[in-house]
């Protein structure tokens, strides 16, 4: 299951932060395909039961917003 995967990736070093792109890379190495919108809504989903913390940078490239995410284990997860 890619939450699982996303779980055990993120949990490698839970103070360090990734980046979504890279996130996306490490699972398509083990397997997952998911589109970056369809990897933003499946952190979401972990964000709200807690089990990830995100983090978003704006930035302006050629008068277009980029949305830049990051992501870690949560602290204080309830297992």
């Amino acid at each position: 299951m890619i939450e699982q995967a996303i779980v055990q990736i993120l949990d490698v070093d839970p103070r360090h932060e990734i980046a979504g792109r890279e996130l996306r890379s490490l699972l398509r190495s083990r397997g997952f395909r998911r589109s970056a919108p369809a990897l933003v809504f499946t952190m979401m989903s972990l964000a709200d039961k807690r089990l990830v913390d995100c983090r978003e940078e704006i930035r302006i490239v050629d008068g277009v917003e980029i949305r830049d995410r990051y992501y870690r284990a949560a602290t204080g997860r309830g297992y």
